[in-house]
Parts: structure tokens; sequence; C-alpha cells
């Protein structure tokens, strides 16, 4: 099938309680990365907000050509990934809402499209 982008929201929690998030492009194809509103494919996260929690992931589609997020941080796979299906915006329960996932400040996260 032929790839159709779509659009996501990351949606961030600081341990303090402040909340921020990065709309991304998402190209759906396979080994490309999500793009952050800069441009880039990567994105700094800030440090002065002490621990971060990825609380939500919202997808605007499921993807065509690919059916998962593989998160990098710091150029690590963390081994975990955004199931496209389960974050569309349609969906009541997100993946992320129940159990977020822990980022250490300034980290580098990077998302990797994948079938």
């Amino acid at each position: 099938m032929a790839a159709a982008a779509f659009k996501a929201i990351l949606k961030f929690t600081s341990q303090g309680g402040a909340s921020f998030n990065y709309p991304c492009t998402v190209s759906d194809v396979n080994a490309a990365y999500y793009v952050f509103p800069d441009g880039n494919n990567d994105v700094v996260l800030p440090s002065n907000l002490g621990v971060l929690y990825l609380v939500d992931v919202i997808l605007s589609a499921a993807g065509t050509d690919t059916s998962q997020g593989k998160i990098y941080v710091n150029g690590k796979d963390t081994g975990e990934k955004i199931l496209n299906a389960a974050n569309l915006g349609t969906n009541f329960s997100r993946q992320f809402m129940g159990t977020s996932m822990a980022i250490a400040p300034a980290a580098r996260l990077r998302i990797e499209q994948a079938t």
C-alpha cells in the first residue's frame, strides 16, 4: 500500500506537575523518524523540570505501511514501542495513559517508524 502521513501529539508531565506536548509529523515510512516542530527527527527534552513522563500519545491515524514506533532515548532503543492502533485519538484509553514512561531530564528523544 502507499504510505499515508499522519500526525502525532506526544504529551509529557514533569515530576513537578508541569505539562507540555510536542506535535509531530509521522511519514508512515518504515525506518523513518517522527518529525518534531523544528523539522528535526529528534528533540532534546527540557533539563529544568526533573524526570519527565510520557503520559499520552495521540495519533490521527494508525498508519498504512507502519504499525508502531520504536522509542530511542539518548541513542539507545528503550524496548518500548508506540503501537499505532492503540493510540488513535478516537480510543477512550490509550497506551501510555495508564502506565507512563519515565525519561531523564535533558534526554534526546527519537521515534523510529516500523512495520
